[in-house]
């Protein structure tokens, strides 16, 4: 788990992991990204050319051939596209990447190594340009990376360029953004969403990383002004006018407040309940729980253990992101529709992903 203040209390969990499967508790892991598929060109027509007839044709012979012409297979021209665009930020640009009436999409991901936001956008097929940002472990260094307003504005800047200079995205522009993150990454998140910056973020997408702090630790109070920003959040996110979606292990923190304690009061804030869920999700995860209400979704996992906190990172591509694709693909829809042109619908609620694990 992360530390919100001073020494983490699973940083012992941590170092055991780490001398067993050489990775540190919340800090990157991961194995090779998804491999690329490249469909092929089908066949042309094999047909030869046939001679002149010696002697009068029959009228079986005389009637006219049907062309045979095998339909060429859609294949993807482009191969993915990597580049560095700031202090531990990342940029991907899947090999399906494209605009779509003037504009495209991005999702910037806070804390995770980058290889595995690319294997989870490419689970999800999610057609976005993806930055992975990653500085370390600890809430400390994303808190610090974005408490300048202008540091974003900077990060996203930095991107447009990049996309523009990859070639993918000629003459188009920035449109919608999500916000993600896993464990500590969330500090990021929590700078980010701003009175000025809100507005533009259409998606907040976080896995096992949702503090505050206690207002009372003995009684365990947790403090709801921490959290208010997102409590606001999610109750746009019941209309529609969000996104807001997020997956939880039930990993104790001692004496900080613990994701699934944040996650309550959060619910008890706009006034929501769990609903009881036994499933197994992706990666063998437990899950326990499920809250669904327009655009705001939790899935409660069992799990107290380093691997189970890691597993929320690796699941995000089934978890979390297939709300954003059905979302995002419902508003350019609507848009196609509606003869919108370049600007994407705002729906007052989001289309379902299949049943989310």
């Amino acid at each position: 788990m992360l530390k919100a203040h001073g020494k983490s209390p699973l940083s012992t969990a941590g170092n055991a992991l780490s001398r067993h499967r050489k990775i540190a508790f919340c800090t990157l892991v991961g194995a090779g990204c998804g491999a690329v598929l490249l469909a092929t060109l089908g066949a042309c027509s094999h047909d030869r050319a046939i001679p002149p007839p010696a002697r009068s044709a029959s009228p079986v012979e005389r009637a006219p051939r049907t062309a045979e012409v095998d339909t060429p297979k859609e294949m993807e021209t482009a191969t993915p596209y990597r580049a560095n665009v700031g202090r531990g930020a990342e940029l991907y640009l899947p090999p399906w990447f494209a605009a779509k009436r003037g504009g495209w999409d991005l999702l910037v991901h806070f804390h995770g190594e980058g290889r595995w936001q690319q294997a989870n956008v490419e689970h999800a097929r999610l057609n976005v340009a993806v930055v992975s940002v990653n500085l370390g472990a600890g809430t400390e260094p994303y808190s610090n990376a974005f408490k300048n307003p202008d540091a974003f504005d900077r990060l996203l800047a930095d991107t447009e360029a990049e996309v523009t200079k990859s070639g993918r995205a000629e003459g188009a522009q920035l449109r919608r953004v999500a916000l993600s993150a896993w464990s500590a990454g969330f500090s990021s998140v929590s700078r980010v969403l701003t009175e000025s910056f809100t507005p533009r973020v259409d998606a907040v997408l976080l896995a096992d990383g949702f503090f505050t702090h206690f207002t009372d630790p003995k009684k365990r109070t947790v403090n709801a002004a921490g959290l208010e920003k997102f409590a606001k959040y999610a109750r746009a996110a019941r209309h529609g006018d969000k996104l807001f979606a997020i997956t939880h292990t039930t990993i104790p923190t001692g004496p900080y407040p613990s994701v699934q304690e944040c996650v309550a009061k959060l619910l008890t804030m706009v006034d929501m309940t769990k609903t009881e869920a036994i499933s197994t999700g992706p990666r063998e995860m437990h899950q326990i729980y499920t809250v669904d209400d327009g655009s705001f979704h939790i899935r409660g996992y069992e799990g107290t253990h380093a691997s189970d906190h890691v597993k929320q990172l690796h699941a995000m591509g089934e978890t979390v992101y297939p709300w954003l694709k059905a979302r995002w693909e419902k508003q350019d829809d609507e848009a196609v529709a509606g003869g919108a042109g370049g600007a994407a619908a705002k729906p007052r609620g989001a289309a379902s992903p299949r049943t989310s694990p």
